[in-house]
């Protein structure tokens, strides 16, 4: 248990080197769990809500149900990854309202970017290659009493959550956790050392 705290959290007892592949190992963690939430939600929403409706936008017709689907799981996908990095992979102590802020607004963007913008385009281009519905099931998936078809929308959403994964870690490096507000083991250690070495002389 010592170790995967270690690795989870952090530790004084590892070289820049391990702490940048604890960083990154720990992204992919929370990525996975992210994108596991975001893809259940979505998968849940499909469940429990049927209806549907084509929307037209400057003449192109597009799925109202897959647009309101992607914000309400990104927004449940959102409160998880900020949850995570804050504590596991950026170990930040910074304000959380304007880290929460900032996150959300990163989010948004690689949102409207990428789980919008480019998922309608992978779509488009997946009916325009293989000329059936993106709707159509791939194969089932046994979930206690629910059989999920597997569609090629799943599939796609699947390949952009890569895409979306890299996009916010950049963004979240770039523009959310401050390197000042990141807990410093080398600078807690230093001060350890002066406040044990002044209580010495005191002594």
């Amino acid at each position: 248990m010592g170790l995967i705290k270690k690795i989870v959290f952090g530790d004084p007892s590892f070289t820049e080197s391990q702490e940048k592949k604890r960083k990154l190992f720990m992204y992919l963690v929370s990525g996975g769990l992210t994108t596991l939430t975001n893809f259940v939600c979505y998968a849940l929403f499909d469940l429990l809500v049927k209806a549907d409706m084509m929307v037209s936008v400057f003449g192109i017709e597009f799925s109202l149900k897959i647009a309101v689907k992607q914000v309400v799981s990104w927004i449940a996908a959102v409160l998880v990854a900020y949850i995570l990095n804050r504590i596991t992979v950026f170990r930040s102590k910074g304000n959380v309202i304007r880290e929460l802020l900032s996150f959300t607004g990163a989010r948004i963007l690689s949102f409207l970017v990428l789980e919008l913008g480019l998922l309608y385009l992978m779509l488009w281009i997946c009916e325009l290659i293989t000329k059936v519905p993106y709707t159509t099931p791939m194969t089932y998936i046994n979930v206690l009493k629910w059989s999920i078809p597997f569609t090629y929308e799943y599939m796609i959403k699947l390949i952009n959550a890569v895409f979306v994964v890299i996009a916010n870690y950049v963004l979240s490096k770039i523009m959310v956790f401050r390197k000042k507000d990141m807990v410093d083991y080398k600078a807690e250690e230093e001060k350890k050392e002066i406040s044990s070495g002044e209580a010495e002389t005191n002594a």
